[in-house]
């Protein structure tokens, strides 16, 4: 049986070796982008990776010959104009093994690709099976948010880079609730910025 903090457990034995490892001074956030491959709820995954202010200044100046950011909030904030250096690729590989585990040990059958999106099943019997497998989205979520506590809370980002940083949870789009859990990962102080860019007012 896998339960959530094992799960949580596996995470930071596998992200706090990587991130030791970095040795770029100018971090200023962390990044856990979350998916489905293949938009597949059993088959959750996070990439881990990191922007420095370089980064920022290279996407602001539209090195890359491509479209210009809207403004300096976009530029900084927003996924697309980061380097996208994966370091990591949680859910995949050696890490697939543990979130199949995972999965069963939360009382639900895991499913490939095809067998989630058999063509066989009618619409209402698939919509079923989304809602009855959201939950895996939504426990992973909940796990990442406890992983960002702790690297906070027992000092390791602190104490690697000498200040805070935020680590970031969050897909390619972001909405309210992107806010409001990286409000609850962080704390409020270390996201403004963020959350700011996002549109989000906490109350």
């Amino acid at each position: 049986m896998i339960s959530n903090l094992d799960l949580q457990n596996e995470v930071i034995s596998k992200v706090e070796p990587i991130i030791s490892a970095w040795a770029d001074s100018d971090i200023y956030a962390i990044s856990f982008f979350v998916y489905n491959k293949q938009d597949n709820p059993c088959e959750p995954t996070f990439t881990l990776g990191y922007n420095t202010e370089r980064d920022y200044q290279k996407a602001l100046a539209g090195s890359d010959g491509g479209v210009m950011p809207s403004d300096e909030s976009e530029a900084r904030w927003n996924y697309p104009w980061w380097s996208m250096n994966n370091f990591l690729l949680f859910g995949e590989g050696e890490t697939a093994g543990i979130i199949k585990q995972w999965i069963i040990s939360m009382g639900l059958t895991y499913l490939t690709n095809e067998e989630f999106y058999d063509t066989g099943r009618g619409k209402k019997e698939f919509h079923a099976l989304s809602d009855k497998y959201s939950v895996i989205g939504d426990e992973f979520i909940k796990i990442l948010i406890c992983v960002v506590k702790e690297l906070h809370e027992t000092g390791f980002i602190e104490n690697n880079f000498g200040r805070k940083i935020p680590i970031l949870i969050h897909e390619f789009e972001y909405y309210d609730e992107i806010a409001i859990q990286n409000i609850e990962a962080n704390g409020l102080p270390l996201v403004e910025e963020f959350v700011d860019f996002i549109g989000y007012r906490p109350e």
